[in-house]
């Protein structure tokens, strides 16, 4: 009973470690959304175009994270010490309108951001509804952007 009891233990300490070193070299759900750059929507305007590239709904439903892209050709768009690159974005789902929060962004050239939005959820949504993305200004660059898409839950 001693020598099985202590297989045990050991076993149960490889299972751990084995478990640990896999689970370590997984990429997070977030940063694998991140990095599938698909085309979910895109508009543009006065040379800077703005595009959704993916979605993920987390948090059992209740939060949405909008991930964009940011293209100009005029150059430098951002300010290293801003806090977010869309300025009030605001995400309509359904019937509802919702403030989205510029969550972090990052800069990968002097003429392409990569950014992502985080918006809480109304409490109830259809499993596939119609949405938007709006805002009026990225950075200091005033315009109009605005992207229709659908989400699925």
């Amino acid at each position: 009973m001693k020598i099985f009891l202590k297989t045990a233990k050991c076993l149960g300490g490889f299972v751990l470690l084995l478990f640990f070193l896999i689970g370590g070299t997984w990429p997070s759900t977030q940063s694998a959304l991140a990095a599938q750059e698909k085309t979910i929507g895109t508009a543009e305007n006065g040379g800077i175009k703005l595009t959704i590239t993916n979605y993920a709904i987390t948090n059992y439903g209740q939060e949405m994270i909008l991930y964009y892209t940011v293209e100009t050709k005029t150059g430098n768009l951002m300010d290293e010490n801003v806090k977010g690159l869309l300025k009030n974005p605001e995400i309509s789902i359904a019937d509802n309108r919702l403030q989205g929060m510029d969550a972090n962004h990052k800069k990968i050239s002097s003429q392409k951001y990569l950014g992502a939005v985080r918006v809480n959820l109304p409490q109830y949504i259809p499993a596939t509804s119609t949405a938007a993305l709006s805002t009026d200004a990225i950075l200091n660059q005033k315009g109009q952007w605005t992207i229709n898409f659908q989400i699925k839950k």
